[in-house]
Parts: structure tokens; C-alpha cells; sequence
């Protein structure tokens, strides 16, 4: 009896070695791709994390009117994927406050910036992730059938465009139409691109609180809004009778989880614990079948 546990041991001991060995591998190899905090950034992109430490991006989290909103609201978590970096609805916590580098550039390797390769989404699906009023708007656009993405106009790390003026950035790709724009009556009169082409709403601001239509259309609203007198209106205006109720939002209940800004910290070696005991196990469990296999062998 105590001979074939002594046997069990030595074969799970075996193969828990191996096993170890091969979590410890890729433990290592996962923790050499670690979260980035933007001080750490600072060290090479000073100007860069100057500009977004005071952008609509670096002050998501700690912007006084959404801190307003958010807790007139009872902190619901539905904000914070889009307000913070790295949140887990799991454990109710986030690894940093803002639209944080790693938003965009991850994951982050340990040997940057010696590997200057680093994995960066510049898509306009990004970018919609969080801004999904815009995004939708977009996705109907001239721009977006012709591929112009977000980036083409918009700054990041700002959050600002990418000219001195929105008249200036329109006329970086529509310079024949901005040439023949001059000659015209509402040039004459000050009216710009965007006050036809990128209206703002005025309706209710909705998931990702678009504000002005990226859509880049001009519809009967728009021109009516000058032209109201020239056009052919109907005697009754009230398209719709009544009036249209906002919906409400529920509460969250008293108890509901907090959230933290740090979570938990798990050790990754506890995956190499698992690892090694999975292959003692699967040792002494196989064990009986290799002294078998052992004694009828001709060794």
C-alpha cells in the first residue's frame, strides 16, 4: 500500500513539474503585456499627455457636470465603460479614471518604447464605442462611404479638430465647393458650412450624447430655420398631437455594488498552483497504467 502511494507521488510529481513549468511561461508571458497608466506615458510624451490631461477624454471621470449627473443618478455603472478605462462590471471596478491611453494603444508591451511597434485602433468603430449617436450619424454619411474616419478630422488626444476652424478643416477636402461657396448669398451673410452641414440637435441627448449630426445633410428643418417666410408652410404645425414623455431611469437600489477605482490584486502564480496540482493529480491517476505498462516492457 505504501509503495504504490509512494509510486503515485513520484509520477505526479512528474508530471506536475512539466506543467508548472508551462504556467510559469505564460504567466510571464502575459505579465510582460501590462496595463500602461498615462504617467507613464508622461516620461517620452510629455506634450501629448499635457494636451489630453485637460481634454474632454482626460476629464471624463472627473468633469464637474458629469460628476453632477452621475450622482444625481445614483452613480449608475452604465456610464463608466465609456467614463473610465478598464472598467469590469464584474468586480465594479476600473483601472484608471478618463479615456486613458490604453483605451487606444494596447495591449502595452514591457520592452516599449525599445519594440517602437505598438497595437493602436484608430478606427472609427472605436471611437463609436463610446460616442454611438455620432458613430450612427457617421455611418449614414458621404464620409463614412468614403472611408473618412474620425481621426481625419478629430485630434484624440484634444478631443479638438484638427484646424483652427471648422471652415478651415471642410476646406481641406471641399475646396472646389468652399471656392464657389464664396460667391454666394450666405457666404455674403456669414453663414458657415457648419451651420447647415453639422446642425445640433435639439433633441434629448441620448446614449454618447452626440450633440451636433454627423450625418453632414441638409434636410427642409435646417433651411426652414432662415427661410421659414419664403417657404410653403401648412396652417397647422403640430405634426404631432400631445406632448412626447422623457422616459424616466430607475434607481439603482441602496445596495448596489461600489465601485472602486482598484481592484482586488490576485496573484498570477495562483494559475501555477493550479497548473501543478492538475498534473499531480493527472500523474497519480495515471500512475497504475505506466507500472504496468512498465513490467510488461522488455527494458
Amino acid at each position: 500500500m505504501y509503495k504504490n502511494l509512494m509510486w503515485r507521488m513520484i509520477v505526479g510529481i512528474f508530471f506536475a513539474l512539466p506543467m508548472g513549468l508551462l504556467a510559469t511561461t505564460i504567466v510571464q508571458a502575459n505579465t510582460s503585456l501590462q496595463t500602461a497608466e498615462p504617467q507613464d506615458c508622461l516620461d517620452c510624451h510629455e506634450s501629448i499627455q499635457t494636451s489630453w490631461a485637460v481634454s474632454p477624454h482626460g476629464q471624463a471621470f472627473s468633469d464637474p457636470i458629469f460628476q453632477e449627473a452621475w450622482q444625481e443618478q445614483g452613480k449608475p455603472q452604465a456610464c463608466l465603460p465609456c467614463h473610465t478605462t478598464g472598467f469590469d462590471e464584474a468586480t465594479g471596478t476600473y483601472e484608471e479614471e478618463g479615456v486613458a491611453c490604453t483605451t487606444c494603444h494596447y495591449p502595452t508591451s514591457v520592452n516599449h518604447p525599445d519594440m517602437v511597434i505598438m497595437p493602436t485602433d484608430i478606427s472609427s468603430r472605436r471611437c463609436g464605442d463610446c460616442h454611438i449617436d455620432t458613430y450612427s450619424d457617421w455611418q449614414h454619411s458621404t464620409h463614412s462611404q468614403e472611408n473618412l474616419a474620425c481621426i481625419r478630422c478629430h485630434n484624440p488626444h484634444t478631443s479638438e479638430i484638427k484646424k483652427s476652424s471648422a471652415q478651415e478643416l471642410c476646406q481641406t477636402c471641399h475646396d472646389n465647393e468652399s471656392e464657389m461657396f464664396g460667391a454666394t448669398a450666405h457666404a455674403q451673410q456669414g453663414v458657415l458650412c457648419t451651420d447647415c452641414h453639422l446642425t445640433i440637435s435639439d433633441t434629448q441627448m441620448g446614449e454618447g450624447h452626440g450633440k451636433r449630426s454627423h450625418t453632414f445633410t441638409v434636410d427642409i428643418v435646417t433651411c426652414s430655420e432662415c427661410h421659414a417666410q419664403e417657404m410653403h408652410v401648412p396652417t397647422d404645425h403640430n405634426l404631432l398631437p400631445g406632448e412626447l414623455q422623457q422616459a424616466g431611469m430607475v434607481q439603482p437600489p441602496a445596495n448596489s455594488t461600489t465601485v472602486s477605482a482598484q481592484p482586488n490584486p490576485v496573484s498570477p502564480y495562483s494559475f501555477v498552483a493550479l497548473a501543478a496540482l492538475v498534473g499531480m493529480g493527472f500523474g497519480m491517476v495515471l500512475a497504475p497504467w505506466l507500472r504496468n505498462w512498465y513490467r510488461q516492457a522488455d527494458f
